[in-house]
């Protein structure tokens, strides 16, 4: 075994790293008024976005590269952050997605393989404040506090709290299309090929993908804007609908796609999963409505409740909006298959075709929990039958 290198020779000192430990004052601005003070890390570059706090301890390059996060400021609930080197393979796509980062404190590790957090958010032209109390802010979001803010350099603190309020809204722009693939591509098994997945990208993380490749799934991956006859022409043995950004009410294209591809799913044509974005997208496509959380699930540690087993699974969220329940649902053939054990929010469901079924939370969240992985498992077994 090789020897590793003596710590001397791989941690440089501080003011020589690509992130070091200097920071310049800034300020943290919410619409309603509220005016925070800590220190800009990262790129020194303004931003401003809406306000989500995260409640993981671990998994900083799969927080800062998710597509799911577009358009926000990550609040890190979490005192102590980025105290390891993060390894290329914890990326989940190709660039980082957050407008911004908040913590309490931000740690600069020994040099080594792989790249710090700070490092990731420089190289990205990202900014951090360093320095507020994360957890005390996470009470006021909770409480309903304005989620529209920016993040300035401190000299631009007093019109900071009017800037706020003029940026646009999450809900008010098309995040799916920034981080949705442009051109279709093929992933090939990485076992023997028990099938074809066809998945339409509306911010599909790679631990997604890899989930299917690793059970034996080609994976051929459309754009946001694909049909159902796009999908059609891939003659899918399973169509998946991938996690992604922004509020689902607002994509009535893919919502149209959606209903014509579980109109065909439930007469015998390609079973469909759908994640995340896609659970949602298939409850409007039925009919029913999606609504803004007052507090986001965000984090690497929800409880769910499986209701037909009364099996609870401790998995990875990260959502804005639920789906409502109701007589609209059941209506259109579906059943809740899944509830969230803190506010009880529909986290899945099953239509009575036995060939439709969609969950809020992320199997494939890495690093984290793999209690629900065995989601893909049903899906390919229904795809495959």
């Amino acid at each position: 075994m090789r020897s590793s290198p003596s710590r001397e020779r791989t941690t440089p000192p501080a003011d020589e790293r690509t992130a070091s430990f200097f920071s310049t004052p800034g300020v943290l601005a919410l619409e309603g008024g509220t005016l925070l003070g800590g220190r800009l890390r990262g790129a020194p570059v303004p931003a401003e976005g809406d306000l989500i706090f995260s409640t993981a301890a671990t998994g900083w390059g799969e927080i800062l590269t998710d597509p799911s996060y577009a358009g926000q400021i990550v609040v890190l609930t979490y005192p102590m952050v980025g105290n390891y080197r993060i390894d290329a393979g914890e990326l989940e796509s190709e660039r980082v997605h957050p407008r911004a980062v908040v913590v309490s404190r931000l740690v600069t590790p020994p040099a080594g393989l792989g790249r710090s957090f700070e490092e990731l958010l420089t190289e990205a032209g990202i900014p951090a404040i360093e320095g507020i109390d994360t957890r005390a802010l996470t009470l006021a979001l909770r409480r309903g506090a304005a989620r529209r803010a920016v993040i300035r350099a401190a000299e631009h603190a007093a019109e900071a709290s009017d800037e706020a309020r003029q940026i646009p809204g999450w809900e008010a722009l098309d995040h799916v299309a920034a981080v949705s693939t442009r051109t279709p591509y093929t992933l090939a098994p990485a076992m023997t090929r028990c099938g074809r997945a066809t998945l339409l990208d509306y911010g599909a993380k790679r631990s997604l993908l890899r989930a299917l490749t690793e059970r034996g799934v080609e994976v051929l991956v459309l754009p946001h804007d694909a049909t159902a006859s796009d999908v059609a022409a891939t003659s899918p043995d399973l169509v998946v609908l991938s996690p992604g950004p922004g509020d689902p009410s607002r994509m009535a294209p893919q919502i149209e796609t959606t209903a014509e591809l579980a109109r065909q799913a439930a007469a015998g044509g390609p079973p469909i999963l759908g994640i995340c974005l896609g659970h949602q997208l298939l409850a409007l496509a039925a009919g029913a409505q999606t609504r803004r959380l007052a507090v986001g699930h965000h984090g690497g540690n929800h409880a769910v409740l499986e209701l037909e087993t009364g099996r609870v699974d401790i998995g990875a969220h990260n959502h804005e909006v639920e789906v409502v329940d109701g007589p609209v649902l059941a209506a259109a053939g579906y059943r809740v298959s899944h509830r969230d054990l803190n506010d009880e929010t529909v986290e899945g469901l099953v239509h009575a075709s036995g060939r439709i079924a969609s969950v809020q939370f992320h199997p494939e969240g890495a690093p984290g929990p793999i209690d629900a992985a065995r989601v893909f498992d049903l899906a390919i077994e229904r795809a495959t039958a």
